[in-house]
């Protein structure tokens, strides 16, 4: 990120040995590795109010990733409010940084990457990250890239995982992708999926292919269940 690089490193023989992190009984998602000498990670509870001290999670608990360095830039300049909820303190009083990354730190101390804050799906079991999905349907063959999202209000939405496909046709997978997409994320999270969608491509950030405009797909996912036209507005 622009105020504070790096953060951790890991090595390509790194992220193979670490699989998808079910090893270490945690619902997996992308291993980055150690923090870096200097560096120092806090996992803090989702959504937790700027305006009170936040609380350091237990390892193996998902939550926002909070950083802190040497290195981290001063703030930001003229900007209270971003300043004051970008850059919590903890029970010490210690200043940190807020990513909006959303993961966990393993037994090995190792940090893993579940998506964006803005991305948690939040159910009625409670959040649930998006790239553990992604990672477990990304698997399936055929399936070049997905997203996992959520439809319906904050508190009760349903995950809903959209595909992307070559040649494929806008719209509701058929029932043979559908039971291996929730198949797979069963046994990956242990989470009902709602429906499983298609489209062609995906709506990616323009300065990085690799990342999806969730907020866009989930808008686009919750009009077609709605009833309306499978059409892409990207």
């Amino acid at each position: 990120m622009t105020e504070c690089l790096p953060v951790a490193d890991v090595s390509l023989a790194e992220i193979e040995a670490a699989g998808d992190g079910s090893s270490e009984g945690s619902v997996g998602g992308v291993c980055v590795g150690q923090p870096v000498r200097g560096a120092h990670v806090c996992i803090a509870p989702l959504d937790f109010d700027a305006d009170l001290p936040v609380p350091a999670l237990p390892t193996g608990t998902t939550g926002e990733v909070l950083v802190r360095t040497p290195w981290l830039s001063d703030g930001y300049d003229r900007r209270w409010g971003t300043q004051h909820d970008a850059r919590p303190v903890d029970l010490d009083g210690v200043c940190w940084h807020r990513t909006g990354d959303v993961g966990h730190l393993d037994h090995a101390g190792r940090l893993w990457i579940e998506g964006r804050s803005i991305h948690v799906v939040h159910t009625d079991r409670g959040p649930v990250t998006p790239v553990p999905v992604e990672v477990a349907v990304e698997r399936l063959a055929g399936i070049d890239r997905c997203a996992a999202v959520g439809v319906g209000p904050h508190g009760c939405q349903q995950l809903v995982v959209v595909l992307e496909m070559s040649g494929g046709t806008d719209g509701l997978a058929d029932d043979t992708i559908t039971r291996a997409v929730r198949d797979a994320v069963q046994a990956a999270i242990d989470h009902p999926v709602a429906a499983v969608m298609v489209v062609a491509a995906l709506p990616v950030d323009i300065r990085h292919n690799t990342k999806i405009d969730r907020a866009q797909v989930a808008d686009w996912a919750s009009a077609v269940l709605a009833g309306g036209r499978a059409k892409r507005p990207w």
